[in-house]
């Protein structure tokens, strides 16, 4: 991982856009503060660990959630639509 502060990547954007090609991740300071991150871009999300972790954190909170509304079952033409009389 690489530190560049604001005013070199500005300087040399298309190297720092190579690097993540490249699979390296470089962090951006100012002021000697890291501020952004710029990694590469997973072609599939659920290979990116951050995205399953996301992911994960969902499914944990949506299962914890108690099951609401009404089930009916299957919904027909005729429900929709009227039976035509």
């Amino acid at each position: 991982m690489r530190e560049m502060t604001v005013w070199e990547a500005k300087g040399s954007f298309s190297q720092v856009i190579a690097a993540a090609e490249r699979g390296e991740t470089i962090i951006i300071t100012k002021n000697g503060t890291p501020v952004a991150r710029i990694t590469p871009h997973a072609a599939d999300r659920a290979s990116d660990p951050e995205w399953r972790s996301a992911f994960a954190a969902l499914e944990r909170s949506l299962r914890s959630k108690p099951a609401t509304g009404y089930r009916v079952g299957t919904i027909t033409e005729d429900d929709k639509y009227g039976d035509g009389e």
